[in-house]
């Protein structure tokens, strides 16, 4: 068997599996009349009675109030990948050319 025998195969496959599953699905849809359809409305049997709520002007308005000074941001002196222990691209093809590190493969980008 050739690859275009298999591609052949596999798609006559998927054609049946895929017409079979609408079939079903379009046997299977049949309509209901509106009068006999359930209807999906949500009632609530409680009263509820809304309420106003009052601003509190001790909570504050966060739109209005100065902002809080946040601490400083750390700054990193270097890369993070030197820091665990890894080099960086640039630095991976300058070992290789100073023959400072082995590598058994090819290296592919």
């Amino acid at each position: 068997m050739n690859w275009i025998h298999f591609l052949l195969w596999v798609a006559g496959i998927y054609s049946v599996y895929y017409l079979s599953v609408i079939l079903i699905d379009l046997a299977g849809s049949r309509r209901i009349p509106a009068e006999q359809q359930h209807n999906q409305e949500l009632t609530f049997s409680e009263t509820v009675t809304p309420t106003k709520l009052q601003h509190d002007p001790v909570a504050g308005d966060r739109t209005n109030s100065k902002p809080r000074p946040e601490a400083p941001a750390k700054r990193k002196t270097g890369p993070e990948v030197i820091g665990s222990g890894g080099v960086g691209f640039n630095e991976l093809f300058r070992l290789a050319k100073q023959e400072a590190i082995i590598y058994t493969q090819s290296v592919s980008f």
